[in-house]
């Protein structure tokens, strides 16, 4: 171990103990690879030194090459609905919901088998009929007629697995294992009555209950198909949290399964953000405000700050409404701030790190 001055800390290094604000709350928990956006939230806690590993353990860690220039995404944002690769798209996830929702209503009803790698090329087909990782959120977002029916929710997760695992740097073996994670994560839901999965109201506590079970389910399920071990503990723990706050098991960190790690992020992260039988879809900003408020406590650090970069940096040039009623677009990601860019309206420019009380309530 080796105490750093924060200004010395450098991309790459390794936490050798928890790193605590100036009023005590861990800010950056041990083990965690250092990036420019946890420098910077070091550094913007008054925090003047570091204890940092000399043990290499960074060897399998993705870097930050991989994050667009901003000057990269004006391209990328707008979503025109008439051009050839949208209708590829759309024709292909169509295809791919009516042949997944088939074959998964078999399995579970019908005691069908499984075949991973079939139904993994049909959700590639997809990543496939489009020109890049940022053209498929923006696609994914532009669905909003579709109902929040598990098969929806399973392929949209899926698919941001799979853009996912390109930001964390996979390879193509574990790309394909996490993107079959997440269409396999939620086939519990399948054996809970779905007058509770549909409910449009809030959940009664015994129904509740009854849709936790849902993970334990699939689990179980899955176990019985002898699939890929990954694909089963994602499907069990995919509602567990870091700091044990999570269910059926309430396991922490190390104890939860890598894959299941990622697909609770991508899994969260498309519910909320999509329309629900009880509300209308989130904003963007409002997710990326809650993960920011306990994302290193609930979620590993490394793999939540590499989504939420990524996430962020693909709405740069998107037309918002803001909260105060004006509308603008995003031309500055604040890296200590990611849920509060820097907009340019009609008259002015609004920092909303520096404001507070505006925020981000839709994407145009």
């Amino acid at each position: 171990m080796k105490t750093y001055f924060v200004s010395d800390l450098k991309e790459g290094m390794v936490t050798g103990a928890e790193v605590y604000n100036d009023q005590g709350y861990m800010i950056v928990p041990a083990n965690t690879v250092l990036t420019k956006t946890i420098i910077n939230k070091i550094a913007n806690n008054n925090v003047f030194n570091v204890t940092i590993s000399e043990e290499d353990i960074t060897s399998g860690a993705a870097s930050e090459d991989g994050l667009l220039d901003l000057s990269e995404l004006a391209a990328t944002q707008s979503v025109d609905t008439n051009t050839v690769e949208y209708k590829e798209f759309k024709k292909a996830y169509d295809n791919n919901v009516e042949d997944f929702s088939d074959k998964i209503n078999d399995i579970v009803h019908k005691n069908a088998p499984i075949d991973v790698d079939a139904m993994i090329d049909n959700t590639l087909d997809i990543v496939k009929a489009t020109n890049s990782p940022l053209g498929i959120l923006a696609m994914i977002s532009t669905l909003k007629n579709y109902d929040d029916s598990t098969f929806h929710h399973s392929l949209n997760v899926s698919l941001i697995c799979n853009i996912f695992a390109g930001w964390l740097g996979l390879d193509e073996k574990q790309t394909e294992l996490v993107t079959a994670c997440g269409l396999f994560h939620d086939i519990g839901k399948l054996l809970i009555p779905q007058e509770i999965i549909q409910k449009p109201g809030k959940l009664t506590d015994e129904e509740f209950q009854i849709i936790k079970t849902h993970p334990k389910k699939g689990y179980d399920l899955l176990k019985s198909k002898n699939v890929d071990p990954h694909i089963q503990m994602a499907a069990l723990m995919h509602h567990e949290k870091c700091d044990g706050s999570g269910y059926p098991l309430g396991f922490k960190g190390d104890k939860i399964d890598w894959c299941a790690k990622i697909v609770t992020i991508a899994d969260i992260y498309e519910a909320m953000t999509a329309k629900r039988v009880y509300r209308g879809p989130l904003s963007p900003f409002t997710v990326i405000s809650i993960f920011e408020e306990d994302g290193l406590k609930k979620y590993e650090p490394h793999y939540i700050l590499t989504f939420l970069e990524h996430v962020v940096n693909s709405y740069v040039n998107c037309h918002v409404k803001l909260s105060n009623g004006e509308e603008g677009d995003i031309i500055y990601i604040n890296k200590v701030s990611l849920s509060k860019p820097l907009i340019k309206t009609n008259n002015s420019f609004i920092d909303l790190s520096k404001n507070s009380n505006i925020k981000i309530e839709q994407i145009l």
